[in-house]
């Protein structure tokens, strides 16, 4: 693969365009239906269809010490307490509380692209909450791309006969309010994404309840881009044991991930 000029990108636009609109034969149906732009090596990959070929969907399990790995955690709740964050109401405070786990740093390039999902095992103390997920791209130097969002109010948790492995789907018919204190599977659709992580780089997972009102990431963004904030005091623990598998399950290509 290699990187295409904008220019390139523009004029398929138009030619496309040309096709449709004006009935003009541009060439642009014979070639691939997909091209997708990959973030990291700045290369674009090319498919038939969507999702691409070759796409195997495997996990990163959440593991204590905020760590993200590809081997399940071995131990029992008791010996892997769950991870925790309280939020309080943004009325009443300008902090948002976070939890963040990630990968040792990739030996090899590693893409992925196409949806992902994940699988969160959750006791609230209120009858409903967010979860809002933000995958990051982590240099060495600490800089941080963000590469794709995930968010799922809690009381939406249903998913439907569409769901398959690494891309969920949530009908939205009906709130079921949560119980507060039991713990539950949450599976949260992550947006489509292209990235490649370079030698060296980690992907780093960030979980929160509300989105913080300014940052790298959606300072310039407008109000009605945010998710409404949840309006209540809320407790959040995070079960990552084996018997509450909270992972990660991701879109990779090459099957080259070594992050353990």
């Amino acid at each position: 693969m290699q990187e295409r000029p904008f220019h390139e990108v523009h004029d398929d636009m138009f030619r496309w365009y040309d096709h449709w609109l004006k009935g003009v034969d541009t060439g642009v149906m014979d070639e691939p239906s997909v091209n997708v732009f990959v973030e990291g090596s700045r290369e674009w990959a090319t498919s038939p269809r969507w999702p691409l070929d070759g796409v195997e969907h495997k996990p990163f399990y959440l593991r204590p010490r905020r760590k993200l790995s590809a081997k399940p955690e071995p131990l029992a709740t008791e010996f892997a307490a769950p991870d925790g964050f309280y939020q309080a109401p943004l009325t009443v405070t300008d902090e948002v509380e976070t939890l963040s786990w990630a990968t040792e740093p990739f030996a090899a390039a590693t893409e992925m692209i196409g949806t992902g999902a994940a699988h969160l095992f959750v006791e609230i103390d209120t009858d409903d909450t967010n979860l809002i997920l933000r995958l990051w791209d982590t240099a060495p130097d600490g800089k941080r791309r963000l590469i794709t969002t995930g968010y799922l109010k809690a009381s939406h948790r249903e998913l439907d006969d569409r769901t398959t492995e690494g891309d969920p789907y949530h009908p939205h018919t009906r709130a079921v309010p949560v119980e507060p204190g039991k713990v539950e599977e949450y599976v949260v659709r992550l947006y489509p994404f292209a990235n490649s992580f370079e030698p060296g780089h980690r992907l780093e997972v960030e979980l929160s309840c509300d989105e913080p009102m300014a940052d790298a990431h959606n300072a310039l963004l407008p109000p009605e881009a945010m998710h409404l904030p949840s309006g209540r005091a809320t407790a959040h623990k995070v079960y990552r044991d084996a018997a509450h598998p909270s992972r990660l399950v991701l879109p990779f290509t090459t099957g080259r991930a070594t992050a353990e």
